[in-house]
């Protein structure tokens, strides 16, 4: 069985234009040296005669005027353009002169390098001069009435086609260059873009645990701090604040485990499938949830055109996270014996959330400040909407809020999560 060209270089490990590739200046020495070598071979030889001249014969100066019309082939890549006009003239010469050999095998070499390896005004103007100097050689023998017209065309169409083989090639690399720059710079969009929605994401988990940590933990510590109270006096009462404990820590956790659930990779999820469940994210359908405390008032208005159910996933979820920073941060600040407002209206496709106390206000200003009122603006910006936050007018203070009823989220997968 005879192996084809491809078997033979698979089996060898050996391609030859990928070689030459790789190995520019190797392969234009190699491809000098043919050069000079066939030119020389047809000069000392005589197997190429000039037409109508009386050839010389070869001697030391024809012998190095045969090699300057190959030798500059070496920089055919570095410098085609000064390297072919003087394989041209040097060619021109000889056969001017009478040398036979060379019959412009060098120049052909010499001017598919120019159309392959440079462009601009400078390689315009250098072809230019190259034909001028075939015209002049042409037009010499024509004066000396030799019948040229053959040789002239035959030469005129070797040239032009190795100039347009050459810069058809040079075209073609360039874009496939181009090609691979533009994949290169859309791998690297690509890259920025995903680290952007990964660090949206983190921002994203950072509020999630805020709001939840915050708001359980105020919890927590309000409703132990009355049981240690009331432990001796009222075990009852202490046994219905540890019930709340408990219960509150296991809301918690169960939020906890759905914020962190997107940080657990597919083999964490194929390891243990229960991971791979998320929780729900709350909505106002929730709210009753963060208003049973003991320790503090929470009075709820909600306008009755508000479709709670009916909220986007996302609107409803910023809504909860705003009321629920804003009733850890009473807890925190307003002091004992407060009584909070939570009112919620809709009017001119938005949703209007104000959430307001009688407590200290602004007298607890002087409090190390956290991330709160911050976190709540990014969110509120997030759904197209805002956040204001400031002393009550008569005592106390208040966060009032605006999201838009009809925001379209920029994140469908996270909705689509939320509504899970």
């Amino acid at each position: 069985m005879i192996a084809s060209v491809e078997d033979v270089r698979r089996l060898s490990g050996v391609q030859p234009i990928e070689w030459c590739r790789h190995h520019p200046h190797v392969a234009d020495a190699a491809v000098a040296a043919v050069v000079a070598a066939l030119s020389l071979w047809a000069h000392l030889s005589g197997a190429v005669s000039v037409e109508g001249r009386d050839e010389l014969d070869p001697t030391w100066w024809t012998t190095g005027l045969i090699v300057l019309g190959s030798a500059p082939l070496l920089w055919r890549r570095t410098a085609p353009l000064r390297s072919g006009m003087v394989i041209v003239a040097a060619e021109t010469i000889a056969l001017f002169l009478g040398v036979g050999g060379p019959a412009f095998l060098g120049s052909v070499v010499a001017i598919y390098s120019i159309g392959a390896h440079s462009s601009g005004p400078q390689r315009s103007r250098t072809a230019a001069a190259i034909a001028v100097l075939v015209l002049a050689l042409f037009v010499s023998g024509w004066i000396d009435r030799l019948d040229l017209l053959d040789q002239f065309v035959s030469t005129t169409i070797l040239m032009v086609t190795a100039f347009v083989v050459g810069d058809n090639l040079r075209r073609r690399r360039d874009n496939v260059a181009d090609l691979a720059e533009r994949a290169e710079r859309a791998e690297r969009e690509q890259e920025l873009l995903a680290e952007q929605r990964v660090l949206a994401e983190r921002t994203r988990i950072a509020r999630d645990l805020h709001d939840v940590v915050a708001h359980s933990v105020s919890v927590i510590v309000i409703q132990a701090a009355g049981a240690r109270r009331t432990l001796r006096s009222s075990p009852d009462d202490a046994e219905q604040a540890l019930d709340v404990i408990e219960q509150t820590g296991r809301e918690a956790m169960q939020e906890l485990r759905g914020i962190l659930g997107v940080l657990r990779t597919d083999a964490d999820r194929a390891s243990n499938p229960a991971a791979a469940r998320r929780v729900p994210q709350p909505g106002l359908d929730q709210l009753a949830g963060l208003t049973t405390i003991d320790e503090m008032r929470v009075d709820v208005e909600i306008d009755p055109a508000i479709e709670v159910d009916a909220l986007p996933a996302s609107t409803s979820l910023t809504a909860y996270r705003l009321v629920q920073e804003a009733l850890t941060n009473s807890r925190r600040h307003a002091g004992p014996e407060v009584t909070v407002t939570v009112r919620l209206t809709a009017e001119d496709g938005q949703l209007f959330i104000e959430v307001s106390d009688d407590g200290r206000g602004a007298a607890a200003a002087s409090s190390e400040p956290g991330f709160g009122l911050s976190g709540m603006r990014e969110r509120a910006a997030a759904s197209g909407g805002s956040v204001e936050a400031g002393p009550r007018p008569g005592g106390g203070w208040m966060v009032s809020g605006r999201l838009p009823l009809g925001h379209v989220s920029t994140r469908p997968d996270l909705d689509a999560e939320m509504a899970q």
